[in-house]
């Protein structure tokens, strides 16, 4: 009870914006990292402003257990959650399902943290040109801190998580054709 009326007065004082920003840059992200900024750049390698739909949306789906969720203990975890998020934002109208379903099918490239000396790419046959253009890359440079990891039990989640989408998105269209 004592909670609901402070959240009320804070939102009668405080925009919802500013009480999300506030929420975001205090928060636990894992690994130690707490703070958007830092979790940005920890997961990424960039700041906020600079994420994509789908590493934003990855961030967003570790915030209930970012050790748990992270994408460093388990690479299939970041897209599972990504998923969960995007069809959230379906299912509020804030994104529609073609968006969310290409969204769920671009790599993540993440980043071992803001000093890191590599990357990590978790390649899927959905990749396949961040594979070649990772290998052009290491043979340009000595010094490149590109790798390529390949794991076909990491793929097969991966495909899973892709495929259940794609049937939560037909089901989708089909409940909204029913509609019209």
């Amino acid at each position: 009870m004592a909670e609901m009326v402070l959240s009320v007065a804070l939102e009668r004082t405080i925009s919802k914006r500013r009480i999300l920003s506030c929420y975001v840059n205090k928060i636990y992200w894992g690994h130690g990292i707490y703070g958007i900024e830092s979790a940005s750049d920890f997961y990424f390698g960039k700041h906020p402003s600079l994420l994509t739909l789908g590493e934003s949306a990855l961030l967003a789906g570790i915030i209930p257990a970012p050790e748990f969720r992270s994408p460093f203990k388990d690479p299939t975890r970041g897209k599972t959650f990504q998923a969960r998020v995007l069809k959230r934002m379906v299912d509020v109208g804030f994104l529609d399902v073609e968006t969310a379903l290409s969204v769920v099918k671009q790599p993540l490239p993440y980043v071992l943290g803001p000093s890191s000396v590599g990357r990590l790419y978790h390649v899927s046959s959905f990749f396949r040109e961040e594979v070649r253009a990772s290998r052009t890359l290491n043979r340009r440079s000595r010094d490149s801190t590109c790798e390529v990891e390949w794991d076909w039990e990491t793929e097969s989640k991966i495909w899973e998580t892709c495929e259940e989408m794609e049937r939560w998105a037909m089901m989708i269209r089909h409940r909204s054709s029913k509609c019209l």
